[in-house]
């Protein structure tokens, strides 16, 4: 187990090693994004063993990337905390990490802010000065989101036709 009991409420954050459970949920987010006219992932993309999400969770899982956010043992989120993004943040460095596949099932909602609060605090443990991520231009939930964690929007990039908005928060790192 990563960064221990985040709350009062046994939420921990582990690292995995199977990307079946991060897939299951994602695949719960994206179908109830789509159903509230709030897209995140197109569902069925981390559907399957040669999907390209599964491919993608298979990655980060080889970089020691992938968490699950687990609650009264079982797991209710998951997210990617990478230490680098050359699809959108190329000339970036190695100033920050990268949240990426963050997604907590619609049962355990509120889960995410803690979630969102350990990746700063690992972020800082780390010795890095910022999350970055990038998520879809047109919905304005998921910014909201991101921003009521003092995430601002820098950049905006256009991948296979789709608009995302880079979006980063400053921590400041342990000395």
């Amino acid at each position: 187990m990563t960064g221990g009991p985040l709350t009062e409420f046994d939420l921990l954050v582990a690292a995995s090693a199977d990307p079946g459970p991060s897939a299951a949920i994602i695949e719960e987010v994206a179908a109830w994004g789509e159903s509230i006219g709030m897209p995140s992932w197109l569902p069925g993309s981390f559907t399957g063993p040669d999907s390209i999400g599964i491919s993608r969770l298979r990655g980060d899982i080889a970089i020691g990337g992938l968490y699950l956010i687990w609650r009264r043992g079982r797991p209710v989120g998951t997210l990617s905390l990478l230490e680098s993004d050359p699809m959108f943040w190329p000339d970036a460095g190695d100033a920050a990490m990268y949240l990426h596949r963050f997604a907590i099932s619609r049962a355990a909602a509120g889960a995410g802010r803690h979630a969102v609060e350990w990746c700063l605090r690992e972020t800082q443990r780390r010795g890095r000065s910022h999350v970055r991520l990038d998520c879809l231009a047109d919905n304005p939930g998921i910014r909201r989101y991101y921003e009521r964690f003092g995430f601002t929007a820098v950049d905006e990039k256009v991948v296979e036709g789709t608009r995302y908005s880079l979006y980063e928060v400053p921590v400041t790192p342990h000395p």
